[in-house]
């Protein structure tokens, strides 16, 4: 089921919004004010184009989180991200704790490999009838609910994260799941990356690979956006980007030519 007309519009105009703004905003540092080698080569506008397209990388990743939350919205009765004082609260036994501890070790060398439903299971049979607790607090950067009731979190990360930032993701995603199961729920966690730079190969960074499990408890690309929005999902947000694009270049065009005048 492709997005709706309503929710497309939706993300267009958040997009085109956020990229008219960082339009007007931009402009050139001291430094770039005069790089006569690299416009020789680049040409000027290139290079103000290569500037203007780091500084939109730089901020895509919010904007990606934000757009996922407005698509999840098709699919699921709440689609949030948990931050502030909206934070996910609750708590984990101590032999909880030390179990998934234990599974990070174990994954980070390399003696055993990702399995989330086997990961799942040791934690929440170490959430079981335990009276020692500590209480933990955790941001979610997109929690879904079901109308049946079921829950599931996501980690979102860029497509090349390196060892540390998945480390601590797949803790954050653990830890996650031993909150819920102190409360007897079982959950799904899930790392979610926009797209594959790998692509048409199979996703191949180490660094991820070596704590999460390729549709397991990882999704990227076609079957992230796909997962939260249905099929088609992923087709529909590519159109749209293309479109906001081609809307966004004539006012772009300009704001090189102001700055030419500038300098």
């Amino acid at each position: 089921m492709a997005l709706t007309n309503k929710l497309q519009t939706k993300i267009h105009d958040f997009l085109k919004e956020k990229l008219l703004k960082k339009i007007d905003e931009y402009s050139l540092n001291d430094d770039d004010s005069s790089k006569p080698f690299q416009y020789a080569l680049f040409t000027k506008k290139g290079y103000l184009a290569k500037g203007f397209i780091h500084g939109c990388e730089t901020a895509l990743g919010n904007w990606h989180e934000s757009i996922a939350k407005i698509i999840a919205t098709q699919n699921f009765e709440i689609a949030e991200k948990l931050q502030g004082a909206n934070k996910l609260k609750g708590q984990v036994t101590n032999e909880a704790q030390k179990t998934f501890e234990n599974i990070l070790s174990d994954l980070d060398s390399a003696t055993r490999e990702p399995d989330h439903k086997e990961e799942a299971a040791e934690i929440f049979n170490a959430s079981q009838n335990s009276n020692k607790i500590v209480s933990r607090i955790q941001t979610v950067d997109l929690f879904l609910k079901r109308e049946n009731g079921e829950e599931i979190y996501f980690e979102i990360k860029g497509p090349k994260p390196n060892k540390n930032e998945m480390r601590a993701a797949k803790r954050d995603l653990l830890e996650i799941l031993a909150i819920k199961a102190h409360e007897g729920k079982k959950v799904k966690i899930y790392l979610g990356m926009y797209y594959n730079p790998y692509f048409p190969k199979d996703y191949q960074r180490w660094t991820c690979l070596k704590f999460f499990n390729k549709g397991q408890d990882f999704l990227i690309g076609k079957d992230f956006w796909d997962f939260l929005g249905g099929a088609g999902a992923y087709e529909n947000l590519i159109k749209i980007y293309e479109d906001v694009g081609e809307e966004i270049r004539p006012v772009l065009d300009k704001k090189f030519k102001d700055l030419f005048k500038e300098s």
